[in-house]
């Protein structure tokens, strides 16, 4: 089904696998390198941090809009303008409103550093 609004950013997909292992069997994160996917763009990043002396942790929360049919896993990564955000959870698609049509969706990203 083609999209019914433009599509006019593009992201970096990086899917995760969670079958890997290193060179003696442990297992170990891996996630593929990057593809290109086309979405709709994504909303403001959200940021917290911890209003606690001596603490160093930020907490960035973005909305990514996706076109109907968009693929992706809890745990992959998306690289947004060079930034690698992960996965949360699975998409919130809108394909099975009641008004006969499939806007897309919004995938949950989030990066933590600190």
């Amino acid at each position: 089904m083609m999209a019914e609004f433009p599509l006019l950013f593009s992201v970096g997909h990086r899917r995760y696998d969670s079958t890997a292992t290193d060179a003696h069997g442990n297992d170990i994160d891996f996630w593929f390198p990057e593809v290109p996917k086309p979405v709709y763009g994504w909303g403001a990043p959200q940021s917290d941090e911890p209003k606690l002396a001596g603490h160093d942790r930020e907490v960035v929360e973005v909305e990514l809009l996706v076109p109907p049919g968009f693929e992706c896993s809890h745990r992959d990564l998306m690289v947004l303008d060079g930034v690698e955000f992960e996965v949360i959870g699975d998409p919130e698609m809108f394909d099975h409103s009641p008004f006969g049509w499939n806007p897309g969706g919004v995938v949950n990203l989030r990066k933590v550093s600190g």
